[in-house]
């Protein structure tokens, strides 16, 4: 059974913990939204799995910043004890910031274990899904953009096609005018292609996707040369390259951790300790925010939280350059991220003798 305090101190920190993330929430989804609702609107996105990304989103952007909420939430439960010298009866009574550890930590523990399970077995298969939905939806966006009586840029703009009307079944696209630029680096002149229909179709093999020009002719050459090639053809397929970097995950977040175990790549090592960081993360957050929850009652009501979210920032940036480094072979995997979350245990040390002295030197001892 919990006793009085450790259930009175519970209360307050997961009360701030939930507002907390509620609020950050809410802030990276609103940016996001606002992302997929322009590119929705631009044609690079339909709208119907927009909610689809969305609470995929969600469920990465949760476990990446309850750690960080849960500590901001025991730094404004314990600034507004010790603002309002509830730590100073506590402190009376003999209990201290050591004594605050044992419900903090055992709460740190459960929600390590969620996020590291989290992290490690369902955010990959989460990341991949969501990254085959938009690249799905991008493929499809792409080519549905293909309307009549307008023209349309596809491949980047590499590619305007124009359609005089669409078949009576809406399945092909009739009377069409295609021009493809020319790539110098690869020798590749400019192409125009006019066509009596075209249809779309989807490589049962590779998943690439296919126009298929039906009965027409393509000019090859170079604009301002006399350098031609015409060539009639029956039936003539252009392939639709979508962008690899669909701004959704990295790759290496899609990668099952068994994959990244057994991988000597330094990649794909720096991607294994960065999720390994999330339920590290929780502790070594917790172990920090006690020492930062210690204000003084003349203190200003958000000085605490301003220094907290300061020092959390620069943990969270030192981890994502160690990541960074290991990538690029800069230090040997085997320091990897595991320095970075020594810094902040070594803080609280500091900070929790600091408080100490203070008490052994206050008037009255």
């Amino acid at each position: 059974m919990l006793r009085v305090l450790d259930r009175y101190l519970l209360r307050e920190v997961i009360h701030g913990w939930l507002a907390i993330t509620l609020i950050l929430w809410f802030v990276l989804i609103s940016n996001r939204l606002v992302r997929y609702l322009a590119a929705a609107a631009a044609g690079e996105l339909p709208g119907d799995v927009i909610l689809t990304l969305l609470a995929v989103k969600t469920f990465w952007f949760l476990v990446y910043i309850m750690p960080f909420s849960l500590a901001l939430g025991v730094v404004m439960a314990l600034g507004r004890m010790y603002r309002d010298n509830e730590m100073a009866v506590l402190g009376a009574c003999g209990v201290g910031p050591a004594r605050m550890y044992q419900p903090l930590l055992a709460l740190g523990l459960v929600l390590a274990i969620l996020l590291g399970w989290m992290a490690l077995s369902v955010s990959p298969d989460v990341s991949a899904y969501g990254a085959g939905v938009e690249k799905r939806a991008k493929q499809a966006a792409d080519v549905t953009l293909l309307m009549a009586g307008r023209f349309n840029s596809i491949r980047g703009g590499r590619m305007t096609v124009y359609s005089e009307r669409l078949s009576r079944d809406k399945t092909r696209m009739e009377n069409l005018f295609v021009h493809v630029e020319g790539d110098p680096r690869k020798e590749k002149p400019a192409q125009v292609l006019v066509a009596d229909s075209a249809y779309r179709m989807t490589d049962p093999d590779t998943g690439d996707e296919y126009m298929v020009f039906v009965d027409g002719t393509r000019y090859e050459g170079t604009p301002g040369e006399a350098g031609y090639r015409v060539m009639d053809f029956h039936e003539q397929g252009v392939r639709i390259e979508i962008e690899e970097k669909t701004g959704f995950l990295s790759r290496e977040s899609n990668v099952p951790t068994a994959t990244l175990i057994d991988s000597p790549h330094t990649v794909y090592i720096a991607e294994l300790q960065w999720r390994l960081s999330v339920p590290i993360s929780v502790m070594v957050l917790l172990v920090l925010s006690v020492p930062l929850g210690s204000v003084s009652p003349r203190q200003s009501k958000h000085s605490g939280m301003v220094i907290a979210v300061l020092v959390f920032l620069t943990y969270y940036n030192l981890l994502g350059t160690a990541r960074a480094w290991v990538e690029q072979g800069d230090i040997p995997p085997l320091i990897g991220l595991w320095w970075v979350h020594l810094l902040p245990l070594l803080l609280a040390f500091l900070l929790l003798q600091r408080v100490r002295l203070v008490r052994m030197l206050r008037p009255g001892r």
